[in-house]
């Protein structure tokens, strides 16, 4: 077979001649090469060896895409898991060891929202708020610890600078109230825990950790928004009691809350600050607003601020 490949076919004039005597011209030449070479040159070769070789080939060859096809799934395979492997042990390595009791209080963030949703009913709004004060009184514990025997008073000063602490007294006045609205300062503050504990939790790029490191980042300006919220809440608590939406003792409850917030939580000395300066540039200064609304709202907030320094 080999012989027959090499040999010059175009060069041999014997050959040629036979060719050239056929008639009509063939167009299966290959046929006529391989009759005349077993009949002028090599009596002992097979007219159909190119055909078996040719089966052999495809044969090998397919055998070989086969084997080929196999190889490279078994790369995939194994590079597969040699990839789930490493972001397994990368998860291991990179997931801090949390105490289950954060978790547990991050899990009861989380569904404090769908609570709060779907527990629409005074008397199951109750147990919401109920809830949240657990809440507060594990992150408390959490950050604070237990206090020991004869450092209550320390304890307790330290104790109010936290915003669960804060907290706690807040979601006393809401027991008098089933209005949604009131439930907003709360929300924000379990929503910046959740995203936190998301944040150390989470290893996929995906959405849900964006979000919750976009919430980590703002921070500080979510939970003065919470200030500012309480602030607002308390004006209309006032403004309630004289259209019968809200009562004294509510009114009372958050001033208090208010008013301890002043005096050991700097968030909330900006969110004041920040009010001041936008009820004086855009109600009290404006000139767009009558003279003796602008004196009004003047006397209004010097009350206000009044009653914040007098206690």
């Amino acid at each position: 077979m080999e012989a027959y490949s090499k040999f010059d076919f175009e060069g041999n004039k014997e050959f040629q001649q036979y060719f050239s005597n056929i008639f009509p011209t063939p167009t299966n030449v290959e046929k006529y090469k391989r009759n005349w070479y077993k009949k002028c040159i090599d009596p002992n070769f097979d007219v159909n060896d190119k055909q078996q070789s040719q089966k052999q080939e495809e044969t090998k060859k397919q055998e070989q895409q086969q084997n080929q096809q196999q190889q490279q799934q078994q790369q995939q395979q194994q590079q597969q898991q040699q990839q789930q492997s490493q972001q397994k042990q990368n998860f291991q390595r990179q997931s801090p060891q949390l105490p289950i009791s954060y978790v547990i209080e991050g899990v009861l963030k989380v569904l404090y929202f769908p609570a709060l949703l779907f527990l629409q009913k005074p008397e199951l709004h109750k147990y919401v708020n109920l809830g949240s004060v657990i809440i507060c009184l594990m992150a408390l514990k959490r950050l604070k610890g237990i206090p020991k025997k004869g450092q209550y008073q320390e304890y307790f000063a330290q104790f109010l600078k936290y915003e669960f602490a804060t907290n706690i007294f807040y979601m006393i006045s809401l027991f008098a109230i089933d209005n949604f609205v009131f439930q907003l300062p709360i929300a924000l503050h379990f929503l910046v825990g959740a995203a936190e504990l998301w944040n150390q939790l989470g290893q996929d790029e995906g959405f849900t950790l964006r979000f919750a490191q976009y919430i980590v980042d703002n921070r500080d300006e979510i939970l003065i928004t919470k200030q500012k919220i309480e602030i607002y809440l308390f004006f209309y608590s006032v403004i309630g009691v004289f259209i019968r939406k809200t009562s004294i003792f509510l009114g009372i409850f958050i001033f208090q809350n208010i008013l301890l917030k002043t005096k050991c939580n700097e968030k909330m000395m900006i969110a004041q600050s920040s009010i001041r300066d936008w009820y004086k540039k855009n109600l009290v200064e404006n000139k767009k607003v009558p003279q003796f609304l602008q004196n009004l709202l003047a006397l209004v907030w010097k009350g206000y601020e009044k009653l914040i320094t007098i206690f």
